[in-house]
């Protein structure tokens, strides 16, 4: 009996054991749970760690980037004035001319051609003269006779010539076709040469094959005219000897010879002009180009033994100083109504060394137009930049344009990664309520500047979350950490913690 009664005590005694171990763990849970709390200065421990910042106030400086060329605003095509072989040329590719040096020396054989046209014209009129004086005189069978073999030489003079020019002519035609296939050629190679299938050299071939052929028309055209200038004399000359011929059998039908007169007299005028024109020519032949502009010679298009063609260019020569010097970049659409005339521009690239120099827009293209960048078809804005005192800039060069659209002072700005979208166009960030929670907050972006971008629907004392996420929602308790930003893309990270929270050093110690 007193063992049962043992058995009962001891069973009693465990569970008063457990129930106030049970109490204890209790008591002990609420007691650390407590210490948290209040260690962490009334913020769970467990709630998500978020870094903040309060919203700043900075200068916002919008900028649009293009890339361009240093192009020369004014260059001069010197054109011949004078259409005949070319015996010298005396500059080259980069040298320096000032007005009146001398660029090329003709030869002035054409002269002599001339003179003799001059002295057939003469030998013209004065068969017109006679054949006036002869109005009044009766014929006789050898003048006309001698007028009949005057009207077949012309004639036989007019098949020559036109024979010889329409085999000219041929030629040319099959020039102008033989140059239609290697400019197609050097099309497709040009294609190939961007694609990076076809070499440079290859290309300059190609660019030469057409150069050559076109100097080759060029020299059958000329002397394809040559041949042509004795057409209209041989002509003038049969309508003369026929009019000759009719005048003389036609004599005495008239009694005062009249008509014949008027007709010699017309020949008399027209030869007169033909021998006015031929002077003229004669006068304004020029044996030598000079320079009428000074400066760089920058491209010769011409060979000594070439002949030279109206409307062919000789060279080209411009001033290659600062002074003449104009980027040319093109603006995307997207951007071009952000660019206006006399914005400010910082000129850099890899030939200037590392130099940034200073421009502004000059002038803005009036039309819109599509242009190849990269692999894409973009419509682009013109835009010339004007740039001063920059010796290293060069024309050909490719520059990167960084154009200010736009200074705002005083901008409220938050860091850019602070933001997000809610598609739509709606756009928002996160701030931490006074107990902790995060709240949403809408707001409208403006401008960027680096790391930043300017904001309205914020406070100044608004506590932002830098790094939201997707998981993050209105109403989420956070542990807050401010951040600090000392530096462009450096960020400092500061704990917020209560007075009574002890430092890490304390914490170690």
């Amino acid at each position: 009996m007193k063992t049962n009664g043992m058995k009962k005590n001891s069973k009693k005694i465990i569970i008063i054991l457990i129930i106030v171990i049970l109490a204890g763990g209790f008591i002990g849970f609420n007691v650390i749970n407590a210490n948290r709390l209040e260690a962490a200065g009334g913020v769970d421990r467990s709630a998500l760690p978020v870094h903040w910042i309060y919203p700043s106030r900075q200068t916002i400086v919008s900028r649009v980037s293009a890339r361009g060329n240093v192009e020369l605003r004014e260059r001069t095509i010197v054109f011949p004035e004078t259409q005949a072989q070319i015996v010298s040329v005396h500059v080259s590719v980069g040298d320096v001319v000032a007005v009146g040096d001398l660029l090329i020396t003709y030869d002035d054989s054409v002269l002599d051609t001339l003179r003799d046209h001059l002295a057939e014209a003469r030998l013209m009129l004065r068969q017109a003269e006679l054949g006036l004086q002869a109005t009044r005189i009766a014929p006789s069978n050898t003048e006309i006779l001698a007028a009949e073999n005057q009207i077949e030489q012309a004639r036989t003079n007019i098949a020559n010539i036109e024979a010889q020019v329409d085999q000219v002519d041929l030629q040319i035609r099959q020039m102008q076709d033989n140059i239609l296939t290697a400019q197609n050629s050097m099309a497709n190679i040009e294609s190939l040469f961007n694609s990076g299938v076809a070499t440079r050299l290859e290309l300059d071939n190609a660019i030469d094959a057409v150069s050559r052929l076109e100097d080759q028309l060029a020299l059958t055209q000329s002397q394809r005219d040559t041949a042509a200038l004795g057409l209209p004399l041989a002509q003038e000359s049969e309508r003369l000897a026929a009019a000759q011929l009719d005048a003389i059998r036609t004599r005495n039908a008239q009694p005062a010879a009249v008509n014949q007169a008027q007709m010699q007299q017309v020949s008399i005028d027209q030869a007169t002009l033909r021998i006015s024109q031929i002077e003229r020519d004669i006068a304004d032949f020029e044996r030598e180009e000079r320079a009428t502009v000074a400066g760089t010679v920058l491209a010769i298009h011409v060979t000594e033994g070439e002949f030279s063609a109206a409307g062919r260019p000789l060279m080209e020569i411009a001033d290659v100083s600062s002074d003449n010097l104009v980027i040319v970049v093109h603006v995307p659409e997207n951007d071009a109504a952000n660019i206006v005339v006399g914005q400010n521009v910082g000129i850099s690239g890899g030939a200037l060394g590392g130099h940034i120099y200073d421009g502004y827009i000059q002038m803005i293209h009036p039309i819109a137009a599509p242009r190849q960048i990269g692999g894409n078809l973009e419509t682009v804005l013109t835009v010339e930049i004007a740039v001063e005192g920059s010796e290293r800039l060069r024309a050909g060069y490719t520059v990167d344009a960084d154009i200010v659209t736009r200074i705002s002072e005083h901008s409220l700005v938050v860091p850019l990664m602070s933001t997000l979208s809610a598609g739509g166009g709606v756009n928002f960030v996160f701030v931490i309520e006074d107990d902790t929670t995060l709240a949403r907050r809408d707001i409208i972006i403006g401008d960027f500047s680096d790391m930043y971008v300017e904001v309205d629907g914020l406070g100044d004392e608004e506590m932002v979350i830098i790094n939201p996420t997707p998981q993050m929602y209105p109403g989420m308790s956070v542990r807050p950490i401010q951040s600090n930003q000392v530096g462009a893309g450096q960020i400092v990270q500061v704990e917020q913690a209560s007075q009574d929270e002890p430092t890490d050093q304390e914490s170690d110690s």
